[in-house]
């Protein structure tokens, strides 16, 4: 009995022994724990310690420690066996034993068949099939969230230990403040560094002389201080129908296919969209994210910042404040250059007109040169009036000329507009002298001037420099005569305006006052009393060189109406259809009609 006794004191002597150096093992680690994030603020060292220290601790194969970014958990230190998954792995945390342990904020072991257990999630590059037991401790923050989590892995035949589980407990709670600190360091260092950066691009962008320079640097730049694969950017065109790549870095990215990209980058400029999957926009490059990032200046949308992840690298919550911000940087700066090159294109316009109202051709030709159009290729000069008796001045006109401008600009690739105070004048270069070419723009100018109440003149197709002043007094009367014969708008080349070319030069006060001027006069007069249309009965006859039978097809009218039509004017002028000059009488309207006489006498027997 006396043996027992003794064996028995001694077993329990060894396990108090045995209980007292794990203690002091135990505090060791943990006092070299304070030690370590004390004396760093630094993130990675410090959890790499932390790891190292674990990995001494508890004699386990493999150490690590998950942080929770952006929702989702991710390796930020490792065992140095491991060291190639850190950055790469990471899951969400309804996956995994770890995300189990982050998502409920309770610490949890498995003791063997550490793959068997249904919330292990597998990663290869961690040999998992090689583990038999994992303990898992969440990190919480001051605020009682999980910010991380602290797994370790044996191999089989050890196991974990409720022991080991405490001291990984006790680790994670000393850690939990000096990983948030080092964070938030890190956090605002980061902020420093992009502001830093931020405000190098913005320099560079200050210095960019045109929108294209000013892409270049910003597409440059933030796929720099992104980290990206790609960045385009994309202009918004003027109606927001559309997007046009204006830069791209690096270069050999390619473009995506108009339509599709256009519908999708289009919805993600509304509010609320969700981000379009990065390879739906470039189907052939190894792009892990999309980040789409609006232009806006002044509530105007501009356009489009688009950056592309490289692999397994998706773009965080810092990245899009980045974005943002450069987006603004470039918003503003794209908008500036194209004001201030607006102000000098309409500068170099009104000169360009100016020098073919005075017939200096070769100043004329190097002005259209600044403003991308060439005088020694096909091109048209064009010149609208209001048309309807609107005065040049008036505010509807003004309104109506600023849109016309715009219509008028995408006529051709290349034009030189000006916009008022009067007539809203351009040259187009049409680039093709084919007939269709031609027929095409005169088809899309007499629709421009039915919509805005235009009278639309248009010259001759020229291809020289020396023609130049030529076509724009050309296309200077064929809109006076379209104004005084197109009604509420439309167009008139200077080919169809016939005799018109030689009276548009007559003034009104030096027009003969003969015998055919006042007999054209009374027809004027009658039709305004009686509501007939006597004077356009006669112009088509004319026209149509007295053919009774012709003249009727055109009017709608019978022959016998006609007849009749012509007898009430012979009496009414005393004119003698068959003997008088017509030619003369013909002149003798289209100058009343050019001087705006009809249409003053309908004005004064409304009035009357």
């Amino acid at each position: 009995m006396r043996f027992a006794h003794s064996s028995d004191h001694w077993e329990a002597s060894l396990t108090a022994t045995s209980e007292a150096r794990g203690l002091r093992e135990e505090n060791r680690t943990l006092y070299r724990v304070i030690n370590l994030v004390a004396s760093s603020i630094e993130l990675g060292p410090m959890l790499q310690g932390i790891v190292d220290l674990a990995t001494e601790a508890t004699d386990c194969h493999a150490c690590f420690i998950y942080l929770l970014e952006d929702g989702l958990l991710t390796m930020r230190a490792a065992s140095p066996v491991y060291a190639n998954a850190v950055g790469v792995v990471q899951m969400s945390l309804d996956e995994g034993l770890t995300g189990w342990v982050a998502r409920h904020k309770t610490p949890e072991f498995i003791r063997d068949s550490a793959m068997a257990d249904p919330r292990t999630k597998f990663f290869s590059v961690l040999e998992e099939e090689r583990f038999q037991s994992m303990v898992a401790v969440p990190i919480i923050s001051r605020a009682g969230d999980s910010i991380g989590v602290i797994v370790l892995h044996t191999e089989a035949p050890r196991e974990f230990t409720e022991d080991t589980l405490k001291l990984l407990v006790h680790i994670a709670s000393l850690v939990s403040g000096a990983i948030e600190n080092a964070q938030l360091y890190d956090q605002q260092r980061r902020r420093v560094d992009a502001l830093t950066s931020l405000s190098g691009l913005a320099r560079e962008v200050a210095t960019a002389g045109d929108a294209g320079e000013i892409g270049r640097a910003v597409t440059g730049g933030m796929r720099r201080l992104l980290g990206a694969a790609v960045c385009q950017l994309y202009r918004l065109d003027r109606d927001g129908g559309a997007l046009t790549l204006l830069c791209t870095s690096p270069d050999s990215a390619p473009e995506p296919e108009a339509l599709s990209a256009t519908k999708l980058l289009l919805a993600a400029l509304e509010a609320g969209a969700s981000r379009p999957p990065a390879r739906t926009l470039w189907p052939d490059l190894d792009v892990s994210d999309l980040l789409v990032t609006p232009l806006v200046s002044g509530g105007e949308r501009l356009g489009l910042l688009c950056a592309g992840a490289p692999p397994r690298r998706p773009f965080t919550g810092e990245d899009t404040e980045m974005a943002r911000a450069i987006a603004h940087l470039a918003a503003i700066a794209i908008k500036r250059a194209e004001l201030i090159e607006g102000l000098t294109n309409a500068n170099i316009v009104k000169d360009l007109f100016e020098a073919l109202a005075a017939g200096a051709t070769t100043f004329a030709a190097t002005k259209a040169a600044e403003v991308r159009c060439d005088l020694t290729r096909p091109y048209l000069v064009l010149c609208a009036e209001p048309a309807a008796g609107r005065a040049q001045g008036s505010g509807e006109w003004r309104a109506a000329a600023e849109v016309l401008g715009r219509d008028v600009a995408e006529l051709a690739p290349r034009a030189a507009v000006e916009v008022g105070p009067g007539p809203v004048r351009a040259v187009l270069a049409v680039g093709v002298r084919t007939p269709e070419r031609i027929e095409e723009v005169v088809r899309a100018c007499r629709e421009l001037g039915r919509r805005r109440g235009a009278a639309i003149g248009l010259s001759e197709l020229h291809e020289s420099a020396d023609e130049s002043s030529r076509a724009y007094h050309e296309a200077i009367d064929a809109a006076m005569i379209g104004r005084a014969l197109l009604g509420p708008g439309g167009a008139i080349g200077y080919a169809e305006v016939g005799a018109y070319r030689y009276l548009v030069h007559i003034a009104a006060e030096n027009a003969p006052h003969d015998r055919m001027r006042a007999a054209v006069d009374r027809l004027i007069d009658y039709d305004a009393r009686r509501r007939t249309a006597l004077l356009d009965t006669l112009e088509r006859y004319l026209a149509e060189r007295r053919s009774v039978i012709e003249s009727a097809r055109e009017l709608f009218i019978h022959p016998n109406t006609l007849r009749q039509r012509l007898g009430r004017i012979e009496e009414l002028t005393g004119l003698n259809l068959d003997e008088d000059d017509l030619l003369s009488l013909e002149l003798a309207i289209k100058l009343a009609r050019l001087h705006g006489r009809p249409a003053e006498a309908l004005a004064r027997r409304r009035t009357g």
